[in-house]
């Protein structure tokens, strides 16, 4: 039996708020894709590569208000924000996971600036 996706999608915030790029790596299919609306990122390497590389603000913190399961277990909805270190809002987001065999596959992301 694989994981969910809620709890591969709690795990992926775990390793992105943590610097956790092994951890990250080993969540995420071979194959995954991150849509947003300003770049698609190609691949598991390429993903890590950006978040830990070229990411503009590593010093973040994703809280999240609400996840939103799917009548699937393969998929589920996320619903927060991203604070910086002092705790200031950057960002509203909405982030939809799909798993495919115990891996994060895919992630379509919607941000919009905070209230």
């Amino acid at each position: 039996m694989y994981p969910d996706a809620t709890y591969l999608a709690r795990q992926y915030y775990t390793a992105i708020d943590h610097d956790g790029y092994d951890m990250l790596r080993n969540l995420l299919d071979p194959d995954f894709v991150q849509q947003r609306e300003d770049m698609r990122l190609d691949g598991r390497e390429e993903f890590v590569s950006f978040m830990r590389d070229d990411r503009p603000q590593k010093d973040t913190r994703h809280v999240i208000d609400r996840y939103i399961q799917s009548k699937s277990d393969d998929e589920i909805v996320v619903r927060g924000h991203l604070e910086d270190s002092n705790g200031g809002a950057i960002f509203v987001f909405l982030d939809r996971f799909r798993a495919r065999d115990g891996k994060l596959a895919e992630l379509k992301t919607f941000t919009r600036a905070p209230n």
